[in-house]
């Protein structure tokens, strides 16, 4: 099957596509549906990380899906909230193609943990632009939404959400469906429509967050 390329000048520079209190955002727990949440990191000052971990034991949060490379809270959370199960599943987030094997751990983890409907999913990052909701994007098409249904839910809940790895989900879950070229397609086409028509300045979120970061 032919690889098509993530068309990513649609997350460039765009005044209009900037989502206000863009910085805020980053580590709000935002619900795409009612067993998936999508947030920023832990604090990596633990005296504001516990709060925000408590918070997330209040909402519910069962497991946690943590898609960084470079850092794991696993032993803080084990500390803290022995009840949560940890789930590392990092990745590098430099905009290239992301590899099948990441997809499928999405898919299998998510699988087991939504199995029990009492279970819910803190799916996230460093700071919930891209790697986390990429994720969650990939664990909605493989339990069953459609992919613009998808892209809306996550947007909806998280205005900061690019989902720049949803091209590459989106073939890969075509590809192991065992979809036609044309179906292959279609669906890519429904997903690049929807981003050009729902545009997003990774750039200025990106900012927004680290200026926020750094204060």
């Amino acid at each position: 099957m032919r690889k098509r390329q993530t068309p990513h000048h649609l997350f460039g520079y765009n005044p209009k596509a900037r989502p206000g209190n863009a910085g805020a955002i980053w580590r709000t727990v935002c619900w795409a549906t009612p067993q998936i949440a999508v947030s920023g990191d832990l604090s990596d000052h633990h005296s504001k990380a516990l709060p925000q971990l408590q918070g997330w034991v209040e909402a519910g949060i069962t497991d946690i899906m943590d898609m960084r490379c470079e850092r794991s809270d696993e032993s803080f959370v084990h500390a803290h909230a022995p009840h949560i199960k940890y789930h590392w599943l990092g990745v590098d987030d430099d905009g290239g193609t992301r590899d099948a094997s990441w997809f499928e751990a999405i898919a299998a983890t998510s699988a087991e943990i939504l199995k029990d409907p009492s279970r819910k999913i803190m799916v996230h990052c460093h700071m919930g632009v891209n790697r986390g909701p990429s994720a969650a994007f990939t664990t909605l098409i493989t339990q069953g939404h459609d992919p613009v249904e998808a892209l809306h839910l996550i947007r909806n809940a998280r205005p900061v959400a690019s989902m720049m790895y949803s091209f590459d989900a989106i073939q890969w879950h075509a590809q192991i469906l065992g979809k036609s070229e044309s179906e292959t397609d279609a669906q890519f086409t429904a997903v690049t429509e929807w981003h050009e028509q729902n545009p997003l300045d990774v750039g200025y979120c990106v900012s927004a967050i680290g200026n926020r970061y750094a204060a």
